[in-house]
């Protein structure tokens, strides 16, 4: 009889099936300081989004709506047509906005963004953005190169409508 009868298969690779598994990238990292407290900071980016959001990052492009609605960050295109972008983990008014984003990625692999609202001294803002778990994407390095270009992107047009320079 051979001793292979009784071996044990070996353990599964816990990150099997995992886009990008193993790859390890930083998370991307964008700050703007807007010239609001962080109330009016907080309410910029929430519930006027579709405002100030980039409509060449979207799914619908012109004529888009993106909104914060029922715990779920979503993008409403002109037909009616609706793409989930995240689901909102954590929001604390004021101070911090978590996500579970999904836009643009795989939805089974969701990356966390993380927005933060400081005070600052003169009375504005400061707002930084962490996109993290970027390694659970295929071609995680490629995406941080997207990534940290469209998010410095958004912050800028966000920033701008919140009458930043």
């Amino acid at each position: 009889m051979s001793a292979s009868l009784f071996s044990h298969a070996a353990a599964p690779d816990p990150d099997e099936g995992t886009p990008g598994a193993g790859a390890s990238v930083p998370d991307v990292v964008a700050t703007r300081q807007v010239p609001r407290d962080p109330e009016e900071a907080f309410n910029g980016f929430t519930d006027y989004l579709h405002l100030w959001w980039p409509e060449d990052l979207t799914d619908f492009g012109e004529g888009t709506h993106a909104e914060f609605e029922g715990g779920v960050l979503t993008e409403t295109g002109p037909d009616g047509e609706m793409a989930v972008w995240a689901t909102v983990r954590t929001r604390e008014p004021n101070t911090l906005l978590e996500l579970e984003w999904v836009a643009g990625q795989d939805p089974r692999f969701p990356t966390e963004v993380r927005v933060d609202f400081a005070p600052a001294a003169d009375g504005s803002t400061l707002v930084t953005l962490r996109h993290s778990g970027l390694d659970r994407l295929a071609d995680a390095a490629r995406e941080y190169d997207r990534l940290q270009s469209e998010w410095e992107q958004i912050l800028e047009r966000y920033a701008r409508f919140m009458g930043a320079r």
